[in-house]
């Protein structure tokens, strides 16, 4: 065959390819018709003589109800926006001028005064008054006296230490009245009784008894009776009010006393 001829046969079979391309295609496409489903069928004897339908039910209508409204909201005014503060501006203090230095002035030279002349000195004064005029004056007289004079010291002697037994024996004589009579002589005993004495006045012990004077017929009669008597006498005469600044002094003092006491 020539070449025209295998062109021609070429183009057919080309042509036949594709025809049969396209009918296989559509014929893939075709849906096939489905089949109606199978029905079962019974067979029954007696058929009922009442309708099998079922009762219909009347159902009421539907009442319309109104939808439920809620309280009304109530109108809530928002609070007014807070106010912000504004920035308050920087004061810049205006730079102080140092103050101008003040020159001193200068000093105004003062022109030296005229010298004066020296006056003449007076002749001097003969005094008509001798220099033996201090004579006689004491020399104490003249020497400056550095304040008042301190009192002195409260003096405790003979004179002393007899006002105060006669004080501590005219205070003890009212709890001597409350004591019970002896009898005749006892008053004519006499008792060295010696006091320790607080500052306040109160006995510091118990009055002691250092020895009796009398007749010997009485001390021994009475003796012991009598050193009872003047105890409780001045146990209970406590306290004895005597001078404070004699009681104790560089010669002695009541807060350590002896003296003579004879019951009346």
């Amino acid at each position: 065959m020539d070449r025209a001829e295998l062109i021609g046969t070429g183009a057919a079979l080309a042509f036949h390819v594709a025809l049969i391309g396209a009918l296989t295609l559509s014929l893939a496409q075709v849906h096939s018709t489905p089949e109606p489903p199978s029905m079962e069928v019974e067979f029954v004897d007696e058929v009922g003589l009442e309708s099998t339908a079922p009762t219909s039910i009347a159902t009421p209508p539907p009442v319309a109800q109104a939808p439920e409204t809620g309280p009304a909201e109530p109108n809530v005014v928002p609070p007014p926006p807070t106010p912000v503060p504004l920035p308050q501006p920087r004061i810049t203090p205006a730079p102080q001028r140092p103050a101008p230095a003040v020159r001193p002035a200068p000093p105004r030279q003062t022109k030296p005064a005229p010298a004066k002349p020296a006056p003449s000195r007076p002749a001097p004064r003969v005094s008509r008054i001798g220099d033996d005029f201090l004579k006689g004056i004491e020399s104490d007289d003249l020497s400056p006296r550095s304040g008042p004079a301190k009192p002195a010291a409260p003096a405790y002697n003979a004179t002393a230490r007899a006002s105060i037994g006669q004080s501590i024996i005219r205070q003890a004589q009212r709890c001597a009245n409350r004591q019970p009579f002896l009898g005749e002589g006892a008053n004519k005993v006499r008792l060295t009784v010696n006091l320790k004495l607080n500052r306040s006045g109160r006995l510091a012990r118990p009055p002691a008894i250092l020895g009796t004077r009398g007749d010997a017929d009485d001390v021994a009669k009475y003796g012991d009776l009598l050193e009872d008597q003047v105890r409780r006498i001045f146990a209970e005469c406590s306290p004895f009010r005597l001078p404070a600044d004699l009681y104790d002094t560089p010669n002695g003092g009541w807060n350590d006393f002896t003296f003579t006491y004879r019951v009346d």
